[in-house]
C-alpha cells in the first residue's frame, strides 16, 4: 500500500532534528492534497521528499484539520507499508 505522509521538522539552525510532526495523509483526504501539490495522482508525485511551501502547508493542514505550527519545515512524499 502506498500512502502520503507528512513531516515536520525544526529549521537549521536548530540543534534539534529531530521528526516534531508526522501524519499519515488518510485516502479520502489524498485527492484534495495532492491538488494543493499540483499533482493529479500518486503516479505524478516525483521520488523523495518534498518541502512545502508555508501556503501549501497552511492549506494542507487546514485540510486535515490539524493545528498548523509556522515553526516548523514541513515535506510531504509517498511512503511504502
Amino acid at each position: 500500500m502506498t500512502f502520503l505522509f507528512l513531516t515536520g521538522f525544526f529549521p537549521e539552525p536548530n540543534p534539534d532534528s529531530s521528526l516534531q510532526f508526522e501524519k499519515d495523509i488518510p485516502p479520502h483526504l489524498e485527492p484534495l492534497v495532492l491538488s494543493v501539490m499540483g499533482w493529479a495522482s500518486q503516479k505524478d508525485v516525483p521520488a523523495g521528499d518534498h518541502d512545502l511551501t508555508t501556503a501549501q502547508a497552511s492549506e494542507i493542514f487546514s485540510i486535515l484539520g490539524e493545528l498548523f505550527r509556522p515553526d516548523l519545515i514541513y515535506g510531504i512524499g509517498l511512503c511504502r507499508s
